[in-house]
């Protein structure tokens, strides 16, 4: 179905928006400057492009207009309709935006404009509606949780808010930090554990070094303004690798 009239979740929770990256950059408009224009932060804009985050549609409007095209042409939709993403019988398509630390945290790189790559899975029954995302973990920082979630390996994520969850003991979650007044996002997978008045993000780790976060768990404690929970981790896959074979063994 074309994504014409209603501008609904569920239109999102698949998708990224490229053709909003493209047009930006065809403007030679930076994410600041974009996110002065619309009236939203520069973190917002990020999420837009990447599918993290669903632009309300006033926000849609005000892109649209910023950017001088209408709003089906900011959500690419062609005359022949919007191209959807790959499907595989029974199983969903979700978006891999990207890389993530386990334990410390990674810098988000921003996309190229080339296709989106999708990993496949079935649908989550316990949070059909919400969005997913797909990342991919590197170090050594959650090797020792449960699931172990070693380099390489894949973890298959819901957009935290859209769960309605709160911080729960034990949750596996993805933490973003910003840095550098909003100019550097950073990734990490982390374990929740809550010690009185404080949330603690853990590392699992067969390796020391690696720290846990503390924070007050106190909305208005001014940590919060550069660490958020972005998504909540359901699901590790991780590929297991084949010998090579040696001739006469």
């Amino acid at each position: 179905m074309a994504l014409v009239a209603v501008y609904a979740p569920e239109q999102f929770r698949l998708m990224a928006m490229p053709e909003l990256k493209r047009r930006r950059k065809e403007k030679k408009l930076t994410l600041e400057a974009l996110a002065q224009v619309v009236g939203v932060s520069l973190s917002q804009v990020q999420r837009f492009e990447t599918g993290e985050r669903e632009p309300k549609r006033s926000e849609l409007e005000a892109l649209a207009q910023a950017l001088d095209c209408t709003i089906p042409e900011l959500l690419g939709e062609e005359p022949s309709g919007t191209t959807q993403p790959p499907q595989r019988g029974n199983l969903l398509p979700v978006p891999l935006i990207g890389r993530t630390a386990a334990g410390i945290f990674r810098e988000v790189i921003e996309f190229d404009d080339g296709e989106p790559e999708y990993v496949f899975e079935p649908e989550d029954e316990d949070f059909p509606k919400a969005k997913r995302f797909a990342l991919t973990v590197e170090g050594d920082s959650m090797n020792a949780a449960e699931p172990p979630m070693p380099d390489g390996s894949r973890v298959i994520c819901l957009d935290f808010e859209q769960t309605g969850l709160p911080f729960i003991e034990g949750m596996i979650v993805v933490v973003q930090q910003i840095r550098e007044g909003g100019h550097l996002r950073e990734w990490s997978v982390k374990q929740i554990e809550l010690h009185d008045d404080e949330v603690w993000f853990c590392p699992r780790s067969t390796n020391s070094k690696h720290k846990p976060i503390k924070v007050v768990n106190d909305p208005d404690d001014e940590r919060w303004n550069k660490l958020e929970v972005i998504g909540l981790v359901r699901d590790v896959s991780t590929k297991v690798r084949v010998p090579k074979f040696r001739a006469g063994k």
